[in-house]
Order: C-alpha cells, then sequence, then structure tokens
C-alpha cells in the first residue's frame, strides 16, 4: 500500500525560481505584489511541511476540533514556527484567533458548513471552492489569506493524491490576477449566486490545467511496512 507524500524539495525549488522572476511578474499583475523575501519563502516551506505532516497522520482538519491546523498555517505563513517570533507576534496571533471564530468576521463555521455540504463535488472543484471562501470577504484571517489559502487547497488536494498548488513563473499571473478579484468578492451578498462560483470554476480549471506530478512522492505506507 502507498500513499502520497509532497516533495518539499521541488517545492522550494519551484518557489525560488518564482522568487527570481518575481520583478517580471509583478509588472504584469493587475494589482502589484510586494514582492518574495526570502523570509516569505521559508515560511511558505514551514506551510508545505506542515501540510505534509497532516497528510501523513491522515489529519482532518475540516473536523470539529480540528481548526487549530487552520489558525497554525496562517500563523507559519506570516510568522514563522521560531519562539522568539511567535512572542513577537502574540498580539496579532490573539486577534487572528478571534477573527476566526467570530461569525461577523472570519466565520469558520460558515467555512466549515460550506465544505460539509459540498464534500461530494470533484476534489478540484472543492478546493477551489474553499480556496474562494477563504479569500472572498469577509476573509477567514486577518492576514495572509493568498498564502494561507493556497495551502488549504494544497491539503484538500492531496487527500485525494492530487499534487500541490505551487505558485510559479509559469502560473502566477493567471494566479494572482483572479485571486484579487476574488478578494473584492462578497460572500453574503449577490456575488455569492454569481461572481463567487464563477471564479471557484475558473480556479477548479486553473488547478487542473496547472498540476505538476513531480511535486509528489510516492512512499509505502507505514501499515505495508
Amino acid at each position: 500500500m502507498f500513499k502520497h507524500c509532497l516533495d518539499l524539495e521541488k517545492i522550494e525549488a519551484r518557489l525560488r525560481e518564482t522568487q527570481r522572476e518575481f520583478d517580471r511578474i509583478n509588472a504584469l499583475l493587475t494589482m502589484r505584489r510586494d514582492g518574495m523575501p526570502d523570509a516569505i519563502i521559508e515560511q511558505m516551506l514551514e506551510g508545505y511541511a506542515y501540510v505534509n505532516r497532516l497528510l501523513i497522520n491522515g489529519t482532518e482538519i475540516m473536523k470539529l476540533g480540528e481548526f487549530h491546523h487552520l489558525l497554525e498555517l496562517n500563523h507559519l505563513v506570516l510568522c514563522g514556527s521560531s519562539s522568539e517570533r511567535r512572542a513577537e507576534f502574540r498580539n496579532h496571533i490573539e486577534r487572528t484567533e478571534a477573527h476566526f471564530y467570530d461569525r461577523e468576521a472570519g466565520d469558520i463555521g460558515g467555512l466549515v458548513d460550506w465544505y460539509q455540504r459540498h464534500t461530494s463535488k470533484p476534489v478540484r472543484k472543492l478546493a477551489a471552492g474553499v480556496y474562494v471562501r477563504v479569500l472572498s470577504r469577509p476573509q477567514l484571517f486577518i492576514e495572509g489569506n493568498h498564502r494561507t489559502g493556497a495551502l488549504i487547497m494544497s491539503y484538500l488536494l492531496g487527500l485525494q493524491g492530487k499534487p500541490p498548488f505551487v505558485l510559479t513563473p509559469e502560473n502566477a499571473e493567471a494566479y494572482f490576477n483572479p485571486s484579487t478579484l476574488v478578494r473584492d468578492s462578497h460572500k453574503y451578498s449577490l456575488d455569492e449566486l454569481i461572481k463567487i462560483p464563477k471564479l471557484a470554476r475558473y480556479f477548479a480549471n486553473f488547478l487542473q490545467e496547472n498540476e505538476d506530478d513531480s511535486l509528489l512522492v510516492k512512499t509505502k505506507s507505514l501499515q505495508a511496512s
């Protein structure tokens, strides 16, 4: 019996390629990004490593009692795992947790309700739908919704043996520009009926078109050893 894990070395290589070309990519975007310094790359890699552990352990992060894993992904992409950085960002972390659980703000309950109603969807549609709901207003987190949303998509795809989403020079423009439209959409408005479903369909197709199986490694599971 085999299970798929993330190839963290190849993920880093692709992110480093994107980092080197980011000035060129930024010039193509409808809304310019701040850039990709080493700290962002390193914190995203911590996030992918965390996703990998969740997949290996079979952790169900969209299940009651496991939502703290979603928060941890956000903490990782914003401040990493070091105790010093966590202490420095303590106030932000506390505010993020309050926002996350507030039904008028982040509303994790609303996201999970949507997820549970749509678990029969094909995995790319499910992952895209969750991403759009993380990023659209009101956003799930105070900051870092793009990066955390990418990791959540990667986790959901990985549950079904699909490769993670990783930002590359080839897919960056097609990822960032529609993501800006998502960020400007509001879940609890007319956008819910027309704009948000259209964007979710776009991202489902985007994930299929940009799949990279080389970002997965096949390993024997513990049960088979």
